[in-house]
C-alpha cells in the first residue's frame, strides 16, 4: 500500500459514507474520503491533502452516479457546511444513518452483530428546524458556516429552516444596514451584533428573536420591534455577550433583556404545553420530538407504581411525559434557565408528581443513589458529549433496572452503552429516529435492563 501524492488525479469507486459526507474510496489499499459523493459512484478524483492514515479528495467528475443522487433543492448546499446530503434521496440518508448507529456500537461499543430497528423518518422532511442561530460578520454577512472553517455563507433561503427565520435575517440586516450597526469582529473583538437566534412553535406560531450583543444597546430598537414584529415575531430580546468567548449567550440573568413581548415562547408536543426561554434546550424537530418521546415513554414500560430520574431534563420534556405514567420523576439539569422553565411547564399543565432540581447529573445523582429507595427507570439525555463517567458509575452501582438512553451522537452512545454493559446491562432495543433530516446527525432511543 502507497500513499497517493497530494495533487495527483484518480479514479475510484465509493464504497461507503461517513457522518460528516464524505464518500470512502480506495487508491492502492490507502483510504481516501470524497466529499459530496455516494456509495456505489465512481469518481475522478483530485487528492488535495495527504495524512498518514487516508486522505481529502475533491470530485473531478462523476463517472458514473449513484441511483440515489438528486439535485440539491439548497443553491447554497455545496458551501454551507448546514447539511451533508442534500444531494441525496432521503430514503437512503435513513440507510446510512441506521449503519452509522450499528458501526458505532459494533467498532467503539464493541457490540457483536447489534440489532438496530430501522430509522423512524420525516413524511415530509422539510422546514422543520424550530431554532436556528446565525452568527454576523463583518461586511454584515448573516449565514451559516462553511464546513469546517469560520467562513460564514450568507443564506438567502434554507430548505430545512423554518420560514419565519429567513425573513427575520432580512430585517435584522437593512436595520443594521441602514443605522449603520456593525457586525462583530472576533479576532478583533470588536463591533455590535454576533448572532441573531431565531425560536419558533409549530403549534402556537409564536415566533422569538435574540439578537446577541457585544455591548450594553443596540442602536433604535424599537424600530427593530417594530419591522419583526409586522413579521410575525412574538417576542424580543437582546443578550448582552461582551465575552472573548465563541458561546452564543452570556447566561447570566441580568445579560437578557425583553424589547417586547414576554421573553418566551410556547410549544405544544402531544397534550403538553411547553413554555421555553431564550437559553433553555428543546429538540429543534417538533414533528419528530413527538415521535422520540413517546418512543422513549413507550420502552420505558413505565407503570403509576414507579419512580422515575430524568437526568437531563432540560425543560422538563421527558419528565412531564413521564410523570403521566409513573408515580414520581425528578428531573435533573444543569442550566438553571432551563429549570425554571421545566418547573412553570409542570404547574401549568397540572402535574404534580414531577419534581426539579438544578445541577449536574453527575454531581447529583451518585448522592441521590445512596438512598434506600432506588428508582425504577432512569432516562438519560445528555449533550453530544455523551454522559459523564461518574454518572454512569452510579447507575450501575444502583442496579437500576430499566435505563432508557436517548443520544444525539452514535459515538458517545456507543461508548456510554459500552461501559453499561460491562457493569451487567443488556441491550435491549436500539431505535434511531431522525430528527435532521439531510444532515449525518441521526437520534437514538436505546433501552438497557439490568
Amino acid at each position: 500500500m502507497s500513499k497517493p501524492h497530494k495533487n495527483s488525479q484518480h479514479i475510484i469507486e465509493i464504497k461507503s459514507v461517513t457522518e460528516k459526507g464524505f464518500g470512502v474510496g480506495e487508491i492502492g489499499g490507502f483510504v481516501v474520503l470524497v466529499d459530496g459523493t455516494l456509495p456505489g459512484e465512481t469518481v475522478k478524483t483530485l487528492v488535495v491533502k495527504v495524512k498518514r492514515n487516508y486522505a481529502y479528495g475533491k470530485i473531478i467528475q462523476i463517472v458514473t452516479a449513484s441511483p440515489f443522487r438528486v439535485k440539491s433543492a439548497c443553491g447554497v448546499a455545496a458551501q454551507c457546511g448546514g447539511c451533508q446530503f442534500q444531494h441525496c434521496k432521503y430514503s437512503e440518508q435513513l440507510a446510512f444513518k441506521k449503519q452509522f448507529v450499528i458501526n458505532a456500537l459494533e467498532k467503539i461499543g464493541g457490540f457483536s452483530s447489534p440489532h438496530v430497528s430501522d430509522v423512524i423518518g420525516m413524511e415530509n422532511p422539510v422546514r422543520y428546524r424550530n431554532k436556528a442561530v446565525f452568527p454576523v460578520v463583518p461586511d454584515t454577512i448573516i449565514g451559516m458556516f462553511a464546513p469546517r472553517s469560520h467562513r460564514i455563507i450568507e443564506v438567502a433561503d434554507c430548505a430545512i429552516q423554518h420560514e419565519a427565520h429567513i425573513g427575520v435575517l432580512a430585517a435584522v440586516k437593512k436595520h443594521m444596514l441602514r443605522r449603520k450597526i456593525t457586525a462583530y469582529d472576533e479576532t478583533a473583538h470588536k463591533g455590535l451584533v454576533r448572532h441573531i437566534v431565531v425560536r419558533t412553535s409549530l403549534e402556537t406560531n409564536e415566533v422569538m428573536v435574540v439578537i446577541v450583543i457585544n455591548g450594553k444597546n443596540l442602536p433604535k430598537s424599537s424600530k427593530l420591534v417594530e419591522s419583526l414584529t409586522g413579521l410575525g415575531v412574538t417576542t424580543v430580546l437582546v443578550n448582552k455577550n461582551t465575552a472573548k468567548s465563541n458561546t452564543i449567550f452570556d447566561q447570566s440573568d441580568e445579560s437578557f433583556e425583553v424589547l417586547h413581548g414576554t421573553g418566551y415562547i410556547r410549544e405544544k408536543i402531544g397534550d403538553i404545553t411547553f413554555e421555553l426561554s431564550a437559553p433553555s434546550f428543546f429538540q429543534i424537530n417538533p414533528i419528530q420530538t413527538k415521535i422520540l418521546y413517546e418512543t422513549a415513554i413507550a420502552q420505558a414500560g413505565l407503570d403509576s407504581t414507579q419512580t422515575v430520574i430524568d437526568a437531563h431534563c432540560g425543560v422538563g420534556t421527558v419528565a412531564l411525559f413521564a410523570a403521566r405514567h409513573s408515580r414520581m420523576v425528578l428531573g435533573v439539569d444543569i442550566v438553571s434557565a432551563a429549570i425554571d422553565d421545566a418547573k412553570k411547564n409542570a404547574a401549568q399543565n397540572g402535574i404534580t408528581n414531577a419534581e426539579f432540581t438544578c445541577g449536574a447529573a453527575e454531581e447529583v445523582l451518585p448522592k441521590l443513589m445512596l438512598k434506600p429507595e432506588i428508582p425504577d427507570v432512569i432516562f438519560l439525555d445528555p449533550p453530544r458529549k455523551g454522559c459523564d463517567r461518574v454518572l454512569l458509575d452510579a447507575i450501575i452501582a444502583a442496579k437500576i433496572p430499566r435505563v432508557v438512553y436517548i443520544s444525539c451522537d452514535p459515538a458517545t452512545f456507543a461508548r456510554d452503552a459500552k461501559i453499561l454493559a460491562a457493569g451487567g446491562y443488556a441491550l435491549s432495543t436500539v431505535q434511531p429516529i431522525d430528527m435532521f433530516p439531510f444532515t449525518g446527525k441521526v437520534e437514538t432511543v436505546a433501552v438497557f435492563i439490568f
